[in-house]
């Protein structure tokens, strides 16, 4: 009984740092919102300053199915082509929270304005080209980009954590409060890590067979994973 409370303490700890502030999530209100007026009013400055990727539909994807399915083939395929996507995707968004995390010069252009307004804008021009309905589809299904935005309102906060910490110190001349840091910030820091490697999983193995069938035409999700050879995004 001890062991399942000390489990369950654990678990709800971890839960408790992978829910990001009120004032993160503000921000990522007001930004996603501006995001989305912006493509409304100027659809055409958006798609200029956007870059949104695979979400609408503009892929050329190359898929040969192999006559044998052999537990090497299962290796190459799905360890060494997509599980290395998965990783340098994942290497890619570490990189970034960890400049936005120690140093906050990307918050504004990879966060504020890169995620959370890229976000709103996304999810208005999805509507304009696809309709509600499917632009819902799309966005719902989309499991890794929720994610992101998660692992991104709490590196807002852990960059918040971090350095407020360092100010309380040098304000109250009690260097104590760098226990937090300890207690505090190294799991947020370990969750945003744990959020983002899921996401760059989902990407790869689901987000982009779900937006493929939707914008292009249906294939069975072992079809697609285990002959696709390439993804072109135009």
């Amino acid at each position: 009984m001890i062991g399942h409370e000390n489990l369950n303490k654990k678990v709800i700890n971890c839960l408790k740092h992978a829910a990001p502030s009120k004032y993160s999530f503000l921000i990522f209100s007001l930004f996603y919102v501006s995001g989305l007026v912006f493509s409304i009013l100027k659809p055409q400055y958006a798609a200029s300053f956007f870059y949104y990727g695979f979400f609408l539909g503009v892929m050329e994807v190359k898929i040969q199915f192999p006559d044998i399915i052999s537990l090497n083939y299962i290796l190459n395929q799905f360890i060494y082509y997509l599980g290395r996507i998965s990783f340098d995707i994942f290497l890619n968004n570490i990189t970034l929270m960890v400049l936005c995390v120690f140093t906050g010069v990307a918050i504004v252009p990879v966060m504020l304005t890169g995620l959370f307004a890229f976000s709103g804008s996304l999810t208005g021009m999805l509507v304009m080209k696809f309709g509600i309905f499917k632009a819902v589809l799309i966005l719902l299904g989309s499991f890794h980009l929720p994610l992101e935005i998660l692992a991104a309102l709490l590196s807002i906060d852990a960059f918040l954590k971090f350095y407020g910490s360092f100010a309380n110190a040098i304000l109250k001349h009690d260097f104590t409060v760098f226990k937090a840091l300890k207690n505090e910030f190294l799991p947020l820091i370990l969750s945003i890590a744990v959020v983002l490697a899921t996401a760059a999983i989902l990407e790869v193995f689901w987000s982009t067979w779900w937006v493929y069938i939707l914008t292009n035409h249906y294939i069975s999700w072992y079809d697609f994973y285990f002959g696709v050879r390439s993804v072109f995004v135009y």
